[in-house]
């Protein structure tokens, strides 16, 4: 009969522990873990050091999406907000990742590097601030993926759970 109590016990814990573990890799933030004084934030557009305007306009809307996603308390402004946030696309690059055996390119890997600066402009402070945040997004070309589509996609999304993950561990 113990034994059979210590292994629910074991089993509870057990599961417990794997809620916890499964948990711990979602990431969002509120305008309620901002800093509560934080209520209008403006977006720059994304200043582009790569010549890529599309790119760094794909960048700027995600970003705007990811405050209205996650902090639906703030409003996004034009001027005269409560914080700002700058970003700079410092360099892209897509590059063959993988080869089949006819020594053709099956996959590439995209890589985005940017600058991230979140601004208190209320306390005068920086919330948030990456010189060198990067990002990476693979495509499958034997899987008619393109690097656009699916590749600069993928690698924005890691971009924003990045900016959301470091963010929220500064403030």
């Amino acid at each position: 009969m113990r034994f059979r109590k210590n292994i629910s016990y074991f089993l509870c814990l057990f599961a417990l522990a794997l809620m916890v573990v499964g948990l711990s890799g979602c990431y969002s933030f509120t305008a309620s873990t901002l800093p509560s004084h934080i209520k209008t934030v403006q977006i720059h557009e994304v200043e582009d050091k790569t010549l890529d305007p599309v790119l760094a306009n794909n960048i700027h809307s995600a970003i705007v999406e990811m405050f209205r996603k996650n902090a639906g308390g703030v409003r996004l402004v034009n001027d005269d907000a409560n914080a700002d946030f700058a970003i700079t696309l410092l360099s892209y690059t897509n590059k063959p990742e993988n080869y089949n055996s006819n020594s053709d390119v099956e996959t590439y890997r995209v890589t985005i590097r940017v600058s991230v600066k979140f601004y208190d402009n209320v306390k005068e402070r920086i919330i948030y601030e990456s010189n060198s945040l990067s990002a990476d997004g693979t495509y499958d070309i034997q899987k008619n993926e393109t690097e656009d589509r699916h590749g600069q996609a993928r690698a924005i999304e890691k971009l924003q759970d990045l900016i959301i993950a470091n963010a929220l561990a500064k403030w």
